[in-house]
């Protein structure tokens, strides 16, 4: 597991143009899932949802808005 130095580090390197989202409330089953496969991957949880949320959105942006019938 990683360090609470190496964290602050990266931290710090992420800081340049990153800004915050507003808190997302999740049950307390999805955090646990969330924290292990986070450790699984040697990742902060915050990692985990951002590449989550990056993927989803490069699979449904633009090319796919006349495919998806749910827009």
């Amino acid at each position: 597991m990683r360090t609470d130095n190496y964290r602050r580090e990266r931290a710090l390197e992420m800081t340049g143009d990153r800004t915050t989202l507003p808190p997302v409330r999740v049950d307390a089953v999805f955090k646990e899932r969330l924290a292990k496969y986070a450790e699984s991957q040697e990742r902060d949880v915050s990692w985990v949802i951002r590449k989550a949320i990056k993927e989803y959105l490069d699979r449904h942006e633009e090319g796919s808005l006349g495919k998806d019938p749910d827009r």
